[in-house]
């Protein structure tokens, strides 16, 4: 690894690796104990889960704010990135198991979210603040997102598929007004977050968002294959 590397984060270094598989074993071993427990156990661990997510959250961009230099002009720092709207929605379907909050969080997060730990839009290394809490951040939705279904027996009716699909796109559809008044990216409608990604086999921006629906949907409706309630047949 250079110098200048070594002052930036650089994907699939045996940092992100490390990060990634703390991820798993924290993924393993919270689902492992939940379901080890009854249900009062199971929906406190939850509760704890979800509020830790939302103090994180709080907690991130106070220090986004106190440290202006790190993350860039303060117009890049607001609360409105995809996953920081995914830990308020965890904390609502971990807390009060609100339908639409738990099929957000579980098709959602099992597949844009993971595609940041894949490909982090990060370039602080390892140990910075930076580093810890974007992986501390995405990596805890990941348990959030399989508690849903595991521990407290959420399971998908209906088209909660497709209308996540659609939440998500108004979402987008949102960003856009937002990105071009305050010149940000936002739900990266003005571009993909880093090479590599898979925004970037779709086309140019923001219209790769068309063509992501169709692939989101089909995905969404495997996902929703084992969580699907039985008792609407």
């Amino acid at each position: 690894m250079t110098a200048e590397s070594a002052e930036t984060f650089v994907r699939w270094s045996p940092e992100h690796w490390g990060a990634l598989g703390a991820t798993a074993l924290v993924c393993v071993l919270f689902l492992g104990i939940g379901l080890c427990l009854g249900e009062t156990g199971r929906r406190r661990m939850c509760r704890g889960l979800g509020l830790f997510l939302l103090l994180l959250l709080v907690g991130e961009y106070t220090y986004r704010l106190l440290s202006p230099g790190e993350y860039g002009p303060a117009a890049e720092n607001l609360p409105l990135h995809f996953c920081s709207l995914m830990q308020v929605m965890c904390f609502a379907a971990l807390w009060f198991r609100r339908r639409t909050a738990c099929a957000l969080v579980y098709f959602c997060v099992l597949t844009a979210s993971i595609q940041a730990l894949i490909t982090p839009t990060l370039e602080a290394p390892f140990p910075s603040l930076p580093f810890l809490l974007f992986f501390l951040a995405h990596g805890l939705l990941l348990p959030a997102a399989l508690a849903v279904p595991l521990l407290l027996g959420w399971r998908a009716r209906g088209w909660d598929d497709v209308r996540t699909v659609l939440l998500g796109a108004g979402y987008a559809f949102c960003m856009v007004p937002v990105n071009l008044l305050l010149d940000t990216n936002y739900c990266f409608t003005q571009g993909s977050p880093v090479p590599g990604c898979l925004l970037d086999v779709l086309g140019p921006a923001p219209w790769y968002y068309l063509w992501l629906m169709f692939p989101a949907m089909l995905l969404f409706r495997l996902l929703m294959l084992p969580v699907h309630d039985a008792a609407e047949e």
